[in-house]
C-alpha cells in the first residue's frame, strides 16, 4: 500500500494543483458574490495557497525526469504554441470585441483611459506630463508611472482605441512569452494543447462572467507585463529577467518587494554576475525611463502620486452604492478592505490607515516565508520554481490587501497562477545531493 502511494502521489499532487487554480478561476468568477464579502477573499487566498502547496508537493515526490526537449523539439512545439495564440486570439476576440465596440470611453465609469490620453497628449506636444490634469470632472495629479502609459504613444499616432491595443499586448505579449514557456517543458502533446489554449480560456472565462471588467480599463497591458515576468523568472536569460522587472516596476509598484528575494536567489544559483548584471539592467532601465526623462524634472512627483491614491481611496470609501449601503469596489468580496472597513478602530482615515500598514507587513512576511522555504528545499527544487511559488503567493497577498480592491486588478493573479499551472508536469526538479563516503 505504501508503495502504491508513493508512485501516485506525484499525479494526486498534480490534480491538486489543478483543483486548487481552477477554484480560484472559479472563485473569482461564476463563484464571486456567492459567499459574504468576508468569506470570499480568504478562500481565494486559500485557493492560491493550495495550488502552491500541490505544486511544491508534487515536484517533491515525482520521479527524476529525463532531460529537457532538444532545440528542435522546442521549436516544434513553439511553432504549435505559435497556432495556438492565433486560435486563442480568436477565441477571446469574438467575446471581448462586441464590449470595446459597445462601450465607448466615458469618464463617469472610469477615469484611467481619460487619463492615460492626458499623459499620451502632453508626451507627443513636449509638454511636462507629470502636472495636474484639470480637463476632468476633478482636478488629479498624474499618478501612473511611464510604462502604463508610454505604450500608447503609438495607437495614439495611428487614431487607435487604446483599448485593442492593450488587448493585443496581452494576445502577443503576454501569451506569447506563455508560449516560449511552454515550449521548454517536457510533457506530453495532450498536455501541451490543453496547456496552449489556458490562458485564452482563462481569459473568455472572466469575460463570461464579467463582460464590461476591461471595457474601460487598459489592464490586459499590465497583465501582459506579468506574464512576462512569470516566463522570464521560468527561463536563464538575464537579459529578459531585467526586462521583465522593468516593465513591472515601472508600471505598478506590486512587485518591489519581491524583487531583493528574487535577485538573492540569483546571487545563490546563478552567480554573483548574473544577479548583478539583471541589477544593472533593470536600474539602468528604471533611470533611463523614468528618472531622468520625468522624475529629476520635479522630485516631488512620487509622494504626489502616492497622495493621490490615498485621495482616491477615501472617495471610494466614502461611497455608499453598494448592498447595504457599503462601499460597492470595497465590498466585492476579493479583497480584505472590507474587514477593516467593518472592524477595524477609529475613523475612515484611521481605517484606511490600519490596511495600508498591514498590507506593508503582510507582503513583507509573505517574502519572508517564501524565502525560509527557498531555503529549506534550495537542493531538492529547482530555484526558478520556488521563485516562481513565491512570486504567486506574493502577488495575491498583495491584491488581497489593496485599498480598492477592484476586479481588474486583482484577475492579474490567475494568471500568475496561471504559470504554475504550467510548470507542474514539466521537467522541474533537482536531486538531493549525495552525501560522500569518508575516505
Amino acid at each position: 500500500m505504501i508503495t502504491r502511494w508513493r508512485s501516485i502521489r506525484p499525479i494526486v499532487w498534480q490534480l491538486g494543483a489543478y483543483a486548487a487554480f481552477w477554484a480560484q478561476v472559479r472563485l473569482f468568477t461564476d463563484l464571486r458574490g456567492h459567499f459574504s464579502p468576508y468569506v470570499q477573499p480568504l478562500l481565494l487566498a486559500g485557493a492560491a495557497l493550495l495550488l502552491s502547496v500541490f505544486a511544491v508537493l508534487h515536484f517533491l515526490h515525482r520521479p527524476a525526469p529525463t532531460t529537457g526537449p532538444t532545440p528542435a523539439q522546442a521549436a516544434t512545439r513553439l511553432a504549435w504554441g505559435g497556432l495556438a495564440l492565433l486560435l486563442g486570439g480568436a477565441w477571446v476576440l469574438y467575446y471581448q470585441a462586441p464590449n470595446i465596440v459597445n462601450s465607448p470611453v466615458d469618464v463617469r465609469y472610469s477615469d484611467v483611459i481619460p487619463i492615460v490620453q492626458n499623459y499620451v497628449g502632453r508626451f507627443r506636444s513636449g509638454e511636462v506630463v507629470y502636472r495636474y490634469i484639470t480637463n476632468l470632472p476633478y482636478p488629479l495629479f498624474p499618478n501612473h508611472l511611464p510604462l502604463q502609459w508610454l505604450p500608447y504613444v503609438l495607437p495614439d499616432e495611428l487614431g487607435l482605441d487604446y483599448r485593442w491595443w492593450s488587448l493585443g499586448l496581452l494576445l502577443l505579449l503576454g501569451f506569447g512569452a506563455w508560449q516560449v514557456a511552454l515550449a521548454q517543458q517536457r510533457i506530453g502533446w495532450l498536455e501541451f494543447a490543453l496547456k496552449a489554449l489556458l490562458p485564452a480560456f482563462v481569459l473568455v472565462h472572466i469575460l463570461k462572467h464579467d463582460p464590461f471588467i476591461y471595457a474601460q480599463v487598459l489592464e490586459p497591458t499590465i497583465i501582459a507585463y506579468y506574464c512576462v515576468l512569470a516566463a522570464s523568472v521560468l527561463s536563464r536569460s538575464a537579459l529578459a529577467q531585467a526586462a521583465a522587472l522593468v516593465l513591472c516596476l515601472l508600471s505598478r509598484y506590486s512587485v518591489v518587494l519581491w524583487v531583493p528575494f528574487y535577485l538573492w536567489v540569483l546571487w545563490r544559483e546563478v552567480g554573483r554576475r548574473h544577479s548583478l548584471v539583471v541589477a544593472g539592467l533593470t536600474l539602468l532601465g528604471i533611470v533611463g525611463l523614468y528618472v531622468v526623462p520625468f522624475l529629476s524634472k520635479d522630485w516631488t512627483i512620487f509622494t504626489h502620486a502616492l497622495n493621490e491614491y490615498r485621495i482616491a481611496t477615501v472617495g471610494e470609501w466614502s461611497r455608499s452604492d453598494g448592498p447595504g449601503g457599503n462601499p460597492d469596489h470595497i465590498f466585492n468580496g476579493l479583497g480584505m478592505a472590507s474587514w477593516f472597513y467593518s472592524y477595524a478602530p477609529g475613523d475612515l482615515l484611521h481605517k484606511i490607515t490600519w490596511l495600508q500598514r498591514t498590507h506593508l507587513l503582510a507582503g513583507g512576511t509573505t517574502v519572508l516565508a517564501g524565502a525560509a522555504l527557498y531555503w529549506r528545499l534550495r537542493h531538492r527544487l529547482d530555484y526558478r520554481l520556488l521563485a516562481l511559488v513565491v512570486l504567486q503567493l506574493y502577488l495575491t497577498v498583495f491584491y488581497l490587501f489593496l485599498q480598492i480592491p477592484y476586479a481588474y486588478l486583482f484577475s492579474l493573479t490567475l494568471f500568475t497562477s496561471a504559470f504554475l499551472v504550467l510548470a507542474v508536469g514539466g521537467s522541474w526538479w533537482r536531486p538531493a545531493p549525495v552525501a560522500q563516503a569518508p575516505a
